[in-house]
């Protein structure tokens, strides 16, 4: 359904919805209070061995993060500056959020809490092995919704309307807005002048660009950039400009744009190719559903396929040939990256998109900065819900609403298809 898409979303290759309902309207994170939107990670301990107590085989410290208003990335440094601490996650969490996820440190931290600013750190044992991500299962979330319509029941009727679409998987796996930046989109513009190899354009770009929703001082600081970096200007820049602080005195010291990049973290600069790879499967999606043909639902002869089990946890990966039960699989699209050849309906979409950006697959290999090289992947095209669970809490204008969606898998985009926001921002998105 292509009506009313905002801008903001055509930005990011949302350029349709998935149902038809018309949108409750509301806000979701009000305020500071990041009690409405909780994240909690789900993994799989099955295969781990986990001791209260380290000896020769459990060496590794899994602890429990919590954090609130502060990036993943952003609680790292805090607990490395803070303590000279450092902690592999096993995702990433966004700021406007009250979070907890696992990781593994690289040291013991002792009993108790660690706590910085943002954050608190508590150890739950030892394992015999790093976390993986691939332990990470999927991220609960519970999440408040501020009604605008008085007109409850009706606004009850329709987010059970998208439900019943999400559980027979007919509404779009999406990439979020997190996935490119809220208030600032422009992760994947980053990624695709990296990807053309205009790495001063990359660096312009992620230095100067203007968010429409950005603070006045932001603005003014990306302004003076555009004319000139020098080290008063860089000791100006606020603290939570603190990467575009690194690239700009990477730039000011060097003047190479791709030794300026590497100041930023390798976490930081695969993210912008990675969200360019997004960006094109979002277009491509959402080709496949405004096109109609390509039913994202019911595989046909050829597509590739996820194998899901009866809660929608993933497994192996078949080509479809008809020969099985169709309830079993997913539809997945394909992700560019340098390995990319089209395969199936939904491969020549992809391979049409990527002939409308003018890139190629061989693209994606960057001899200049090998480590931000993406290989390719695979992604399930209808939004799973685990375990087939949706909870739904109402009081007057409150709804309180409780899913869980496999790793990879962004809640907003359930709540988009929710609240069909006509301003994503200013709905808290």
């Amino acid at each position: 359904m292509e009506v009313n898409v905002p801008a903001l979303d055509r930005i990011i290759g949302l350029e349709v919805y998935s149902t038809r309902g018309e949108g409750v309207k509301g806000r979701i994170r009000s305020g500071k209070d990041y009690e409405h939107f909780i994240v909690e990670e789900v993994i799989d301990l099955d295969g781990i061995s986990v001791s209260k107590v380290k000896d020769d085989q459990h060496r590794y410290p899994i602890c429990i993060l919590r954090k609130e208003g502060i990036d993943t990335i952003h609680a790292l440094k805090e607990f490395e500056s803070t303590y000279g601490l450092r902690l592999n996650p096993l995702g990433l969490k966004d700021a406007d959020a009250s979070t907890v996820q696992y990781v593994t440190a690289d040291r013991a931290i002792g009993e108790g809490e660690l706590c910085t600013r943002h954050c608190r750190l508590m150890l739950i044992g030892y394992s015999d092995r790093v976390l993986r991500k691939r332990d990470l299962i999927g991220n609960r979330f519970t999440i408040t919704i501020e009604l605008e319509s008085t007109d409850y029941d009706r606004c009850l009727e329709n987010i059970q309307s998208v439900v019943m679409d999400i559980k027979a998987r007919r509404v779009g796996n999406f990439y979020g807005y997190q996935r490119f930046g809220s208030i600032r989109p422009i992760t994947h513009l980053v990624g695709k002048a990296i990807v053309e190899r205009r790495f001063k354009d990359a660096v312009d770009t992620f230095l100067t660009y203007t968010g429409e929703y950005e603070d006045e001082q932001s603005r003014r600081v990306r302004a003076s950039l555009r004319e000139e970096i020098n080290d008063e200007m860089i000791e100006r820049m606020p603290s939570h400009m603190d990467l575009e602080k690194r690239l700009a005195r990477g730039m000011l010291e060097s003047n190479d744009p791709i030794r300026a990049l590497r100041r930023l973290p390798v976490r930081v600069r695969r993210l912008f190719v990675e969200a360019y790879q997004a960006y094109i499967y979002n277009r491509a999606l959402s080709a496949s559903i405004r096109e109609g043909g390509y039913d994202i639902l019911k595989p046909s002869e050829g597509d590739l396929c996820f194998i899901v089990d009866r809660d929608n946890r993933v497994g192996g990966m078949v080509r479809y040939d008809g020969s099985f039960d169709a309830s079993s699989v997913v539809p997945v699209m394909q992700l560019v990256g340098y390995t990319f050849k089209p395969i199936g309906r939904f491969g020549r979409v992809v391979e049409g998109i990527m002939k409308e950006e003018q890139v190629t697959s061989k693209d994606f290999y960057i001899k200049e900065m090998q480590e931000v090289s993406v290989e390719g992947g695979f992604r399930p095209l209808p939004l799973l819900l685990l375990y087939n669970r949706f909870d739904v809490e109402a009081n007057g204008e409150i709804v309180r609403v409780g899913f869980t969606l496999p790793k990879g898998s962004y809640a907003t985009i359930l709540l988009r298809e929710v609240i069909k926001p006509m301003n994503p921002i200013s709905a808290g998105f």
